[in-house]
C-alpha cells in the first residue's frame, strides 16, 4: 500500500441518522449521508439504543469522561436542519444520546402541544458542524421554519417559540460548538506529527523497536512506515497514545533493543513525559512473575515472567517458556495494562492459559505450589491501582482490531475483569477465538459509538443487534 505524507481532514459536517424511532422521512438536505457504513440503522430501534456505551466511560476519546457529562446534556437545545424545507433550521432539545449521536425533539410553538402533526425526533451528529447554538441563525440570518403544518400556519410562531424558549432558560451549545468539538478531536493526536521520525514496535519481532516515520494521520490514529523493509511493505497503525510507539531516543535511554539506528547518530534523551512514573516500593527482578494479556494471542492471559530489567521501569518481559516454540518476548512497563498480578484470573472468574508440565498443562495449577516449586516470586504490583471498568456487559461501541490495526469496528463487551474488558468484534463468528480481544478500560483503541462518523474513519460493517447471550448489567460485581 503506497502511503502519502498527509494529515487526513476530518469530516466538517459528518452526516448522521436521520430516522424517526420507528419511521422513516426525507432526510434534509444538511444531513444527507455519504455512502459510508454507519450506525443509522442501528439507532431506528429504540430499545437497542440503550445498549451503546455512554461517552463518559471513555476518558481518553475526544470529549470523554468528565467533559462529556459537563458539555453534552439532556434537555440543552439547539438548532437543526428542518427536514421539512431545505436550507432552514429550527430549534430542537436533546431527548437523548447514542455515543456521539444525539436525538433530538423539535420544538413546539406551544410547548404543552401534543401530538405528532408532523413533529418528530431526528438522530443528528453532535460532535460536527451539524447542530448549532441557540440564537445562531438570527444571528447570522439564515431562515428559521416549523417542523410542524399547525406552528406554520401561525403567524407568530418565531415570536412565541423563542419567548417561550427564553423563560425555560435552557442550556445550548457553546458559540464556537464546531470549533470546540475539532479542538477536542484533535486534542488526542498531539504527541506525534507527520514526518517525524519515530521508535515503534517492530511487527516483525516485538521483542523489539523498529525506526520508522509517521507518514500519516487520522484523528488519534498514526501510519508508521518502518525504514529498512521492503519498498512494498505496508508498515503499521498505532493510536497517538500507544504504549509502543516512541519519541527518537527512547530505545537507548531504556536499554531496549532497536533495528534501524544509526550508531554514528547521538539520539536526545526523550521528554521525562515519554516514560510513565514508576510507583514507589515497586521493583522488577529477572525471573519475578505475574499474568498477563498475551501480545500476540490477545483472546488470551498467560503465565509471565521478567527476562531482563531495563531502565525507567521498562523490562522484557516473556510469555510461559514452558511453551518455548510459542514463548513471544515484548517491552513492557510495570504499570502497563498488559501486566496483571499473580491470582487476577482466579480472582475474577476468568480462564488463566495454564504453564506446561511434561507437555500438557498443569492442572489444578496454584501459584503458590508453583513459584516455591521453581524458586521464583511474583512481580509485586500491589502499589499500583487500577479503577474498575464502568462498563456494562453487552454494551456496544467501536474498536481497532490490534492483530489488523487498520479494521474499525464495532464491537460488543462480552466480560470484564478489573481494569480490562473483554470485546468481541460484530459479524465474527462467536466460536472464533481471534474475534476476542482483552483490552484495558482506559486502551486509547477503543471509541464511542459514532466515532468514526466525527472523524471520517470507515467503520468496518454495520453494528449487530443485541445478543440474547448477553445479560444487561453493571460491571461493578
Amino acid at each position: 500500500m503506497s502511503q502519502t505524507n498527509v494529515s487526513m481532514p476530518l469530516n466538517p459536517s459528518t452526516p448522521s441518522a436521520s430516522a424517526e424511532t420507528g419511521t422513516s422521512e426525507e432526510i434534509p438536505p444538511q444531513l444527507k449521508q455519504q455512502e459510508l457504513i454507519n450506525w443509522n440503522e442501528y439507532l431506528v430501534k429504540t430499545l437497542d439504543v440503550q445498549w451503546i456505551c455512554g461517552v463518559e466511560y471513555f476518558r481518553n476519546a475526544p470529549l470523554g469522561g468528565s467533559k462529556w457529562q459537563k458539555y453534552a446534556k439532556h434537555g440543552m437545545v439547539m438548532e437543526v436542519p428542518n427536514p421539512k424545507m431545505e436550507s432552514t433550521y429550527w430549534p430542537a432539545i436533546v431527548f437523548g444520546f447514542a455515543g456521539y449521536n444525539a436525538l433530538v425533539e423539535f420544538v413546539r410553538v406551544d410547548p404543552n402541544e401534543r401530538g405528532s402533526d408532523g413533529v418528530r425526533k431526528l438522530w443528528i451528529p453532535f460532535l460536527s458542524n451539524v447542530p448549532k447554538p441557540l440564537g445562531h441563525c438570527l444571528k447570522n440570518q439564515i431562515l428559521l421554519y416549523p417542523v410542524s403544518k399547525k406552528d406554520q400556519q401561525d403567524p407568530n410562531f418565531l415570536e412565541k417559540t423563542y419567548l417561550s424558549l427564553a423563560e425555560r432558560d435552557l442550556p445550548t451549545l457553546k458559540p464556537n460548538h464546531w470549533e470546540y468539538c475539532l479542538e477536542q478531536i484533535k486534542s488526542t493526536g498531539k504527541r506525534f506529527k507527520v514526518n517525524e521520525v519515530v521508535e515503534a514496535l517492530d511487527k516483525l519481532n516485538c521483542g523489539r523497536n523498529r525506526m520508522g516515520l509517521v507518514t500519516m494521520t487520522l484523528a488519534n490514529r498514526i501510519h508508521v512506515q518502518y525504514l529498512d523493509l521492503n519498498e512494498d511493505d505496508e508498515g503499521f497503525w498505532f493510536s497517538q497514545q500507544s504504549e509502543h510507539v516512541h519519541k527518537l531516543g527512547w530505545s537507548h535511554a531504556v536499554g531496549s533493543g532497536i533495528v534501524g539506528a544509526r550508531s554514528s547518530i547521538a539520539y536526545p534523551l526523550p521528554d521525562l513525559s515519554e516514560f510513565p512514573l514508576v510507583p514507589t516500593g515497586v521493583s522488577v527482578e529477572a525471573t519475578d512473575m505475574f499474568e498477563m494479556r498475551h501480545p500476540v494471542l490477545l483472546h488470551t492471559i498467560c503465565v509471565g515472567f521478567v527476562i531482563e530489567p531495563l531502565r525507567f521501569g521498562y523490562f522484557v518481559a516473556g510469555t510461559d517458556w514452558t511453551r518455548p516454540d510459542k514463548c513471544v518476548k515484548i517491552v513492557m512497563h510495570v504499570t502497563s495494562d498488559y501486566i496483571l498480578p499473580i491470582n487476577f484470573c482466579r480472582k475474577h472468574d476468568i480462564d488463566l492459559k495454564l504453564p506446561m508440565k511434561d507437555g500438557k498443562p498443569i492442572m489444578n495449577f496454584s501459584w503458590r505450589k508453583y513459584l516455591a516449586e521453581m524458586g521464583f516470586k511474583a512481580l509485586n504490583l500491589s502499589a499500583i491501582k487500577k479503577e474498575p471498568a464502568k462498563f456494562t456487559k453487552g454494551c456496544k461501541l467501536e474498536a481497532v482490531d490490534l492483530k489488523q490495526p487498520t479494521y474499525l469496528g464495532p464491537a460488543t463487551v462480552t466480560d470484564f475483569a478489573g481494569h480490562l474488558i473483554q470485546i468481541h468484534f460484530d459479524r465474527h463468528p462467536r466460536t472464533q477465538e481471534s474475534s476476542f480481544q482483552w483490552v484495558s478500560a482506559e486502551s486509547p483503541d477503543i471509541y464511542p459509538a459514532c466515532y468514526s462518523q466525527a472523524v471520517g474513519h470507515k467503520l468496518a460493517c454495520k453494528p449487530e443487534r443485541p445478543n440474547p447471550a448477553d445479560s444487561f448489567y453493571l460491571a461493578n460485581r
